[in-house]
């Protein structure tokens, strides 16, 4: 199918905007049903309805039309993830429990960044910081953003670091304040993302 033209969106062309609903559904629906086809699969379709919906107003922030896809599964991504702490907020609030392990895999955070020990809702909130620190670092060089992660996520020393990338020990730190820089430059180019980061750090 054919990109719909983004002029004709923000105008509001409801043929236009058929032809776009059709178009980013599948991104929709997918980004939906990652995050809740493990406990609520039943939700994915009123999820992926909700996220197209809320994109009518969210489609004046872009550029591009292109941008419109990684938009919609952001949208959806954020509406699964509150879906889920409703739900294991309910559970808690009943007495019941349940395991995040499979989601924390499905989502591909490591293993040390989620206490095994902790409720549902904080391995979910451990889970999605991990995740919106990845997306920060897309932008770094690949380098810097293995150092970054394993000094800040998997808490290597210096002397570990530079055992395991190769480097002399007096330019760990130089490497990782390189990484840091392009970080706090990336930050820059994302406030969106660094106020969801904020709400995670305070």
């Amino acid at each position: 199918m054919a990109e719909p033209e983004l002029s004709a969106l923000l105008r509001g062309d409801p043929d236009a905007w058929d032809d776009a609903f059709a178009w980013l559904w599948p991104v929709a629906f997918s980004a939906a049903q990652v995050k809740l086809m493990q406990y609520l699969p039943g939700e994915t379709e009123d999820v992926a309805i909700e996220a197209l919906e809320e994109l009518v107003d969210a489609a004046r922030t872009v550029k591009s039309v292109t941008e419109l896809r990684p938009l919609v599964a952001s949208i959806a991504h954020h509406r699964a993830v509150s879906r889920l702490r409703e739900h294991f907020a309910k559970k808690r609030g009943s007495g019941q429990t349940a395991s995040l392990e499979a989601l924390g895999e499905q989502n591909a955070a490591p293993p040390d960044s989620v206490d095994p020990a902790s409720s549902p809702l904080d391995k979910l909130k451990a889970t999605e910081l991990v995740m919106l620190l990845n997306e920060l670092q897309r932008e770094l060089k690949p380098e810097h953003r293995a150092l970054v992660t394993d000094f800040f996520l998997h808490r290597l020393s210096y002397e570990e670091l530079a055992a395991k990338h190769g480097l002399a020990v007096g330019s760990v730190g130089v490497y990782l304040k390189r990484g840091l820089d392009a970080l706090r430059q990336a930050a820059a180019r994302q406030p969106e993302l660094m106020k969801e980061l904020e709400a995670y750090l305070r």
